[in-house]
Order: C-alpha cells, then sequence, then structure tokens
C-alpha cells in the first residue's frame, strides 16, 4: 500500500460519537445505527480556525486502531461508539445536482500522532469549502455520507 495515495478500493472511516452524530429524532438508540449529517459537519476549532475537511482514517495503515483510540469527542456529553467506514471510490463519485462544479478529493494526511490519518475536502468551482462555507451542495453531500456510512458501522 502506498502511503501517499489513497486508492477508490480503500474504505476510510469516520469515528462516531454518540449522540451528537446519531439522528435520535428517528432512532433514540445508538443500535439503530442512524448516522445524522452533523457526523460530517465541518466545525469551528477551539482556536476559531474553521475546517476545511472531514476528518477520517485509513483502515489500511497499521495504526489504524491506534489511532480511533487517540481521538475524543469534542463534546463532552459525547461517548465515542465506534466508527463507519466509507469506499473512498464511492464517495469520489459522489454527484449532486447543482449549477456548480462540486470536487471531492480523499487525501492522504497522516502525521506522527495519526498516520492514518485523511480527510476530505470539498471544492466548490474551485474554492475550497470550510465550517462558514455551507451551500446547498455541502449540505446534500454530508446527508449522502451519512446514509453511505449508516450502512457500515462498527461498534467499539
Amino acid at each position: 500500500m502506498n502511503e501517499n495515495v489513497i486508492s477508490n478500493s480503500e474504505d476510510v472511516a469516520r469515528v462516531l460519537f454518540y449522540p451528537s452524530f446519531f439522528n435520535l429524532e428517528s432512532s433514540p438508540f445508538f443500535s439503530e445505527g442512524v448516522l445524522s449529517p452533523i457526523a460530517f459537519k465541518l466545525q469551528i476549532l477551539k482556536s476559531g480556525k474553521p475546517e476545511s475537511s472531514i476528518s477520517v482514517l485509513r483502515t489500511l495503515v497499521e495504526t489504524f486502531i491506534h489511532d480511533v483510540a487517540k481521538l475524543f469527542p469534542r463534546n463532552n456529553d459525547d461517548l465515542k461508539c465506534g466508527y463507519a467506514l466509507l469506499n473512498v471510490g464511492e464517495v469520489r463519485e459522489i454527484r449532486i445536482p447543482s449549477t456548480h462544479n462540486l470536487d471531492i478529493e480523499v487525501v492522504p494526511t497522516g502525521s506522527k500522532r495519526l498516520r492514518s490519518h485523511a480527510e476530505i475536502v470539498l471544492r466548490l468551482d474551485g474554492k475550497v469549502l470550510t465550517a462558514v462555507d455551507e451551500p446547498l451542495e455541502v449540505i446534500r453531500f454530508r446527508k449522502t455520507l451519512a446514509r453511505l456510512a449508516s450502512k457500515r458501522i462498527v461498534r467499539l
């Protein structure tokens, strides 16, 4: 496996936190496994800087499980409960109806702390979207990711 390139056949995982990442209105229990699009929402960091990508972990990198263990919820009321798997090719192939050009990239961004780290980056008409930009295309993209990820939840 080339750690500098992510192939379409590879899976990435989004670490899940309960209850924040789940749709509690239609399914109040984690066991139902219905993710909310909020699970993929870009946030404003404590530093005040807006996120510009959705963090995921590469399952084929040998440190994957150790990297999952290193992640903690941002909300004190949340518990880490598992992760959702997404196929990279499916993510890259998501098409959102729009008059704009939405580009979806899944790129490796591993570091010493999190070797398996990767990011899903969205560009609308060439501009990288951040937590302060949430056009309709991004909302639809997050809904699509939540639907795909709800099918492949791994509980810790």
